[in-house]
């Protein structure tokens, strides 16, 4: 299995550096998300090939082709919509600082893959039951990020210097991220079953995204974007007030 995760680590890592050449080239952003969904699509298939081709095998691969692609159109229409990605105007023009992002995203798009690439390349006796909740957390998170993206992006058409405070968005400020990381778990527990190992392993992939999005490169520079640009508007210090960041009732 470490052979095959080295290997893996090298394809992600590769791709990204790859269009990381194409984004600089080109002084462009429209690759620089979409990347992000065709890394895991890449992933996704090649551990398949080399997978047992078991029911719950099969059932992950779809899940993630499905949020993938959603995903990565979406950022492509956004992209499009905005002409550039305001996160990369300070390091867009700089190489080394711009290479440090495709670095760290090809990084992290294998470490999320660890929720199933394991079970995929070792495969052992699945559960029904993680099958079962696995595919429930892994629809509702995507139901929960597609339906959240669509909002946003309808009102920012419309709005696009408003804070986005409609529909979901209402009660949670950051959906799209709760259903990123309800998404991840279920995938990690569709597959959950013989090898208890492979099972606490897979929960790398979750932990690592809810890192991500809680403490380092999602909800700390939005809200603090955010702040800078509507602190003095007393709707949204109220939208704040009333609002939890990403679990209703508990953050």
């Amino acid at each position: 299995m470490l052979t095959t995760l080295i290997l893996l680590f090298a394809v992600s890592l590769g791709l990204n550096l790859s269009m990381y050449l194409i984004a600089y080239a080109l002084q462009t952003d429209k690759i620089t998300d979409i990347s992000y969904s065709i890394t895991f699509i890449v992933l996704a298939v090649w551990t398949f090939n080399i997978s047992d081709k078991s029911i719950a095998a099969l059932l992950t691969l779809v899940f993630i082709l499905i949020w993938a692609s959603r995903l990565g159109l979406y950022l492509l229409n956004r992209i499009k919509f905005m002409g550039r990605d305001e996160r990369f105007d300070n390091i867009r023009n700089n190489k080394w600082s711009f290479l440090g992002f495709w670095f760290v995203q090809g990084i992290s798009v294998f470490i999320i893959s660890i929720s199933f690439i394991p079970h995929m390349i070792e495969g052992h006796t699945v559960g029904l039951k993680g099958l079962i909740i696995g595919s429930a957390l892994a629809g509702i998170g995507w139901i929960i990020e597609a339906i959240a993206d669509h909002q946003k992006y309808q009102f920012k058409k419309s709005h696009p210097d408003k804070f986005m405070s409609k529909g979901i968005w209402a009660k949670i400020r950051h959906p799209n991220y709760l259903g990123e990381i309800l998404f991840w778990l279920g995938i990690s527990l569709i597959q959950w079953g013989s090898n208890s190992t492979i099972n606490l392993i897979s929960f790398i992939g979750p932990l690592w995204i809810s890192f991500i999005l809680l403490k380092f490169s999602g909800i700390p520079i939005l809200e603090k974007s955010w702040d800078k640009k509507y602190g003095m508007n007393s709707d949204f210090v109220e939208y704040k007030s009333r609002t939890y960041r990403l679990i209703p009732g508990i953050y």
